[in-house]
């Protein structure tokens, strides 16, 4: 198995002189989760845990990039920065509609982001992170069947201070970063960061001879902590991100051979169908008759793509302390995105998609906690009120449209166009639920934690159709509409024994449930809109935390999973054309986790991720009628592994120089049910590097950084659109270049 690397870069302090030789030694790392500050030896369960130092590399900006420093964690997005699909040991969701149920609870500052428009959270001024794998069915978020990301905010410093990063790179990449201590004013401290970053776009559109794939994003948090030295103290957050960035620039693939091939398509023979070695060498057409290149990163595009996203939060928290801890956790969080697709990816009006959705999510918190004899235990009460609305727009064939063709004029034009289509759905939420789980102390080295959570969910779903090429009667679908009410309980039963200080083993058993959800691309009539079933996960996990040395510490994990009516999407082959329908499917994973950290003599450091994984349909016909039994399931690698080498050392008294090497492996994944050879991302190899020199008096610092050194072509999602002919896959960036200057003031 080959080993990965990523790039974690330590920013320069400015008042730490690093010593010549100082003693290694690994800090002491506390987590969230088990909703308090918890040294990560006392949770029985795999965590990953990330400081402010090893989430701030050059390139890292968004929460998918989070992917690029654990082994366990996958991340798929076939619009670009919107709508993240998050998967953990195999678990999320394959679904692209903005409806669907993510099944990875992901958390800012301890406000829940429900939407999946919202969870691509800005990478920027981040204490740290924290990866939890596995069911969190007891303490965290309404659908964790997977697991939980979590990030936290930089709490406000109590003086006033100034810090500022100015970036420029590869593809006229520019950023500019800002933080900002208000120091204590009375018994409050307020912290006001913002980020922003632009670029071309390192995709060339032969068709305009401009660049695609450009960025340009703006985000701003402001944190405050207010504390009377008494009992109650409270935490506001207030953040907003604007993306107004073009969207993710498609490869195309055509699927069908030039011989036997003709324009306009005969209404009796199917086309002839190109090898999958062809496809992928270049040279098939899509349903035009269009020859797509053979480099992802040059096409023509017709359409002006874009991807707009604007979103935004608050988040109150109120603490009392004492001997029953009680918190409140307000928040409210609102996501407008719209979306401009050239889904052809070609110079033809073949197939373009237009998606606006506005979601609004608020959510309630109650928890309460506390250490009593034997017990330390965490109870509380959870509530969400959520309301998505959705247009999309599907146009097919414009370019016979505008030569005149009608779909009525053909039967086989009929099945699949000239048309144009609207869908307006609205999918409204609510649920509460009613949790707590404890920890007992049965000896002083034996530790056993038990918990539940009680779910009750309502959901209701409005959808209409509406076909533009007939003025008479535009309606193709009439208003459809579906409710349900589901009431589920999940649980957890861990052990952890101390088998001497800093050296603890645990197993533990969890109950993992994750609502039924709509078809949200229920275009047609025939089209099923749901509800698909809930899913349950039953995982078993075995695990141990091993301090090896004070300077060396393995945390080890092995799993079992037990997966029950999977929410699996599929695109219907047969026509009408663009059907998704999500089915129910069973699954197995088993898998073993290793994560190494190292402080090394010479001020060195190393952080070791390697992840094994075996995830298989157990039982699975897909909505095709096609038996995917004994399949891989989507996003999730067999083998990946994720490391990062990096020295800090004095070259003078004033200055100091670090250096940072890193290697990124994954072996295939695929991403559809049916294995596709055309709709896989081979096994690659990343590798980073990075120098940065720092001035310790001044606290000023400069990083030179280099992404994807030996230039990888890496696919990073793919969707089959067969009944037009081609398929659409998006590539991560080519090598890149970065260099950043930061400066601190106080």
């Amino acid at each position: 198995m080959m080993l990965a690397l990523i790039l974690q870069i330590a920013p320069v302090e400015a008042a730490q002189v690093v010593q010549a030789n100082p003693a290694p030694l690994l800090e002491e790392v506390i987590v969230t989760a088990r909703r308090s500050e918890t040294p990560v030896e006392q949770i029985p369960g795999s965590v990953e845990a990330f400081d402010e130092a090893s989430l701030n590399p050059p390139g890292v900006f968004q929460a998918s990039d989070l992917a690029d420093l654990s082994a366990s964690l996958t991340v798929r997005s076939i619009f670009g920065s919107s709508a993240p699909q998050f998967f953990i040991r195999g678990i999320g969701s394959n679904d692209v509609n903005p409806s669907a149920n993510p099944g990875i609870a992901v958390y800012l500052d301890q406000g829940y982001i429900a939407s999946p428009l919202a969870q691509n959270v800005a990478m920027f001024d981040l204490a740290g992170a924290e990866i939890l794998k596995g069911p969190q069915g007891t303490l965290f978020g309404r659908n964790a069947t997977g697991g939980a990301l979590i990030f936290k905010t930089t709490a406000p410093g109590p003086t006033p201070g100034l810090e500022v990063s100015l970036g420029a790179g590869s593809f006229g990449l520019q950023t500019y970063e800002l933080a900002a201590d208000s120091g204590k004013v009375g018994p409050a401290l307020a912290r006001l960061s913002t980020i922003y970053r632009k670029s071309d776009g390192y995709t060339a559109n032969t068709l305009t001879g401009q660049d695609e794939n450009g960025i340009e994003t703006f985000a701003i948090r402001l944190r405050t902590e207010i504390d009377h030295e008494g009992p109650w103290s409270a935490g506001f957050l207030l953040d907003y991100a604007n993306d107004r960035s073009g969207m993710t620039a498609h490869e195309g693939l055509g699927l069908f051979a030039p011989e036997g091939f003709a324009v306009p398509p005969p209404a009796g023979p199917a086309f002839i169908p190109c090898s999958p070695e062809r496809v992928l060498t270049g040279g098939c057409l899509n349903l035009l008759g269009y020859r797509y290149t053979s480099d992802p990163f040059s096409e023509g595009f017709d359409r002006d793509s874009r991807e707009y996203l604007d979103t935004g939060g608050v988040v109150l928290t109120l603490k009392r302390k004492g001997s029953i801890e009680a918190t409140s956790i307000t928040s409210l969080r609102l996501a407008d995105r719209e979306v401009r697709e050239d889904t052809d990816a070609s110079p033809l009006d073949l197939v373009a998609l237009d998606f606006d959705n506005k979601s609004r999510v608020f959510t309630q918190e109650f928890l309460l906690g506390g250490r009593h004899g034997r017990f330390d235990w965490r109870a509380g009460v959870f509530g969400i009120d959520e309301t998505l609305k959705t247009t999309n727009r599907f146009s097919t064939l414009g370019t016979l449209r505008a030569a005149g063709v009608g779909f009525i004029d053909d039967p086989f034009l009929f099945a699949f166009g000239p048309f144009r289509l609207s869908q307006a759905y609205t999918l409204e939420t609510q649920s509460i639920a009613v949790f707590g789980e404890t920890e007992f102390s049965a000896t002083d080295r034996l530790f056993l934690t038990a918990g539940a959570r009680a779910t009750r969910e309502r959901t209701s779903f409005k959808t209409e159709t509406r076909f533009h090429e007939i003025t008479a009667n535009p309606v193709l679908s009439p208003n459809r509409s579906g409710k349900q009410t589901e009431d589920a309980v999940s649980w957890r039963l861990a052990a952890r024994y101390e088998l001497a200080p800093q050296q603890v083993a645990y197993v533990s058993l969890n109950r993992g449930f994750k609502s039924g959800s709509f078809n949200g691309g229920a275009l047609f009539l025939t089209d099923t809109i749901g509800p698909v079933a809930p899913e349950f996960v039953t995982a078993w996990e075995a695990g141990s935390t091993w301090r090896l040395t004070p300077g060396v510490s393995l945390n080890a994990a092995a799993f079992l999973y037990d997966y029950t009516d999977l929410q699996d999407f599929t695109l219907r082959s047969d026509p009408p054309p663009a059907r998704q329908v999500l089915d129910s499917a069973d699954a197995e994973m088993k898998g073993i986790d290793l994560t190494l950290r190292a402080a090394l003599p010479g001020n060195t450091k190393l952080r070791l991720s390697t992840s094994w994984l075996d995830a298989q349909f157990t039982y699975f016909v897909d909505a095709n009628g096609a038996n995917r039994s004994g399949n891989r399931l989507t996003a999730s690698p067999e083998f990946s592994a994720v490391a990062a080498l990096s020295w800090q050392g004095a070259i003078s008294r004033d200055w100091t120089l670090g250096a940072d090497l890193g290697v990124n492996y994954r072996s295939e994944i695929f991403f559809n049910n049916a294995n596709d050879p055309l709709l896989q991302s081979d096994a690659r190899t990343l590798v980073d590097a990075a120098l940065t020199l720092g001035h310790t008096q001044s606290r000023m610092s400069a990083t030179l950084a280099v992404r994807n050194m030996t230039d990888e072509t890496v696919v990073s999602d793919a969707l089959a659109i067969t009944n037009y002919g081609f398929i659409q896959r998006t590539h991560a960036p080519p090598r890149s270049i970065l260099i950043t200057v930061k400066a601190a003031f106080q």
